[in-house]
């Protein structure tokens, strides 16, 4: 009897082992992956999407994945305090323009190109295709002191800021884009459309959304980009106005918010816009709106995204631009996934990440969903978005989605779409800033104490609820004696420092 016992565990075991080139190898369970995605907020559809990416991907990598996605205005409150918290993450959605310094300097992503890390050179060893696929400026852009904290989508590489506007409701106000002598400097131009708009529809709100600098250059001071910064565009004669600047204290800045505090009063824009939980998206969706400010990428490529997310099939939008085309650092370094440092397993979440830049059915399913559930293909190849289908509009976009070359387009959308994305930087400008992160951390406790100012300030002031004539001067008194002249005096410092470096290379 114990013979027959023991050989019946033997074979229980046995059971449990798998053969792997000749040598027995105990099988294992899945290792869960969890993935914080920025985007407009869960959806009832993520688990449908989950289980078909987990039933292809587990015989892969030995994982599955769960995607925990937040809504842009909870971002910071929900995913960056539950990274700070330690909480296990195994991939992170971060960016130039979100915190992505900051949050390395906290020592909350692993670097994944150090040889002598615990997992070795996990980009060499486990990112082949990432490293094959990526343009060896989206890698070296996105380092900080030669180290890859993250891994870059592979998209446009030129990003103006500019406006989406709504076709029919242009038609119905007399807008002709075409009038317009771009990139529009002064918004007073659009003022005889407000207007009209307003009078048209006096519950709506035509102009929706919040605001991009079109003056400034985007996150040129990590941590304190809202006051420190450098003009976006070159000089009339081609040359580049080097100066740091305190925006506040610009006529930019000072125009930009005299003219959102008249739309403000005039009805405009709506009340709600002032708050951190604002979704303008919505009235977008709708089409009960006229302009919005949006990151542009050229050939209305935004525009045909935004219509797709929508779920509205009458919604046409087209758009206008507000700057020069110019790459700058933030674009290296606009949409990236970390590895968080409380990864119980790196090498699957690389592996995963890998697999974001090689394999098609992969990327196109986290993109669009389920094929036959949430789309499917229409006969020319494109992809034709089902009704209902709430997966596509959850998530933030084909713009973080690995690599844009694998994913297919939509029928709303250029068939040439993904080439022209990459095209579209073939004739932009080099910033003179390009490659330059700000270290916020010789300065962390006045940024501190600065930031407590702008959370009061900036928004107000930008969105129009309030008077820039007092705002404005009180503001700049309390950013000064909150240390401003010291963080302005750090920024130089290290900009002066990378430009001799730069210079001596």
């Amino acid at each position: 009897m114990k013979k027959w016992l023991a050989m019946g565990l033997a074979l229980t075991m046995l059971l449990g082992m798998a053969v792997v080139s000749g040598t027995a190898v105990a099988s294992e369970e899945p290792y869960q992956l969890i993935m914080y995605w920025e985007g407009n907020g869960d959806t009832d559809q993520r688990a449908i999407v989950e289980a078909a990416i987990n039933e292809y991907i587990e015989p892969l990598i030995g994982a599955n994945i769960t995607f925990t996605i937040i809504g842009w205005g909870d971002w910071v409150n929900k995913a960056i305090t539950s990274l700070q918290a330690g909480e296990k993450i195994d991939l992170f959605f971060t960016a130039d323009w979100n915190q992505y310094m900051r949050t390395v300097r906290q020592d909350l992503f692993m670097p994944l190109n150090d040889p002598n890390g615990p997992y070795g050179n996990l980009l060499e060893l486990y990112g082949q295709d990432i490293l094959n696929s990526l343009s060896p400026s989206f890698i070296l852009g996105s380092q900080i002191d030669g180290i890859n904290y993250a891994v870059p989508t592979n998209k446009e590489l030129c990003v103006p800021v500019g406006w989406v506007y709504n076709v029919d409701a242009a038609a119905e106000v007399g807008f002709d884009v075409s009038t317009l002598e771009q990139p529009v400097k002064d918004l007073s131009v659009l003022e005889p459309y407000l207007a009209a708009y307003k009078e048209l529809y006096p519950d709506r709100y035509p102009f929706i959304g919040g605001d991009f600098d079109i003056d400034f250059v985007p996150n040129f001071a990590n941590g304190i980009d809202a006051v420190i910064g450098v003009l976006w565009d070159p000089l009339p004669d081609g040359s580049w106005d080097e100066t740091i600047y305190i925006k506040p204290e610009t006529e930019q800045y000072r125009r930009y918010c005299e003219i959102r505090y008249d739309w403000m009063q005039k009805g405009y824009t709506d009340p709600d816009s002032l708050l951190t939980s604002y979704q303008g998206g919505d009235f977008r969706n709708a089409g009960t709106f006229l302009f919005e400010p949006q990151p542009l990428k050229g050939y209305n490529l935004k525009g045909g995204e935004l219509m797709n997310a929508s779920g509205n099939p009458d919604l046409k939008l087209d758009e206008f631009y507000g700057n020069s085309k110019v790459a700058q650092t933030q674009d290296t370094g606009g949409s990236m996934f970390a590895i968080p440092v409380t990864s119980e397993d790196p090498v699957k979440a690389m592996k995963y990440l890998n697999l974001m830049h090689s394999d098609v059915w992969l990327v196109n399913t986290m993109l669009f969903g389920v094929e036959g559930t949430h789309w499917q293909f229409a006969e020319d190849g494109r992809v034709e978005i089902m009704d209902g289908n709430q997966w596509y509009g959850a998530h933030a976009g084909a713009w973080t989605v690995g690599d844009i070359l694998l994913q297919y387009v939509t029928t709303k959308e250029d068939p040439e779409k993904n080439r022209l994305l990459m095209e579209y930087a073939d004739d932009a400008l080099s910033h003179f800033s390009l490659g330059f992160r700000f270290d916020q951390t010789p300065v962390n406790d006045e940024i501190a104490a600065l930031t407590s100012i702008v959370d009061i300030y900036n928004t107000p002031l930008r969105r129009g609820g309030l008077d820039p004539a007092t705002g404005i001067p009180e503001y700049i008194e309390m950013l000064k004696e909150a240390g401003l002249d010291t963080v302005l005096a750090e920024v130089q410092a290290q900009f002066d420092a990378w430009k001799a470096a730069k210079a001596a290379n």
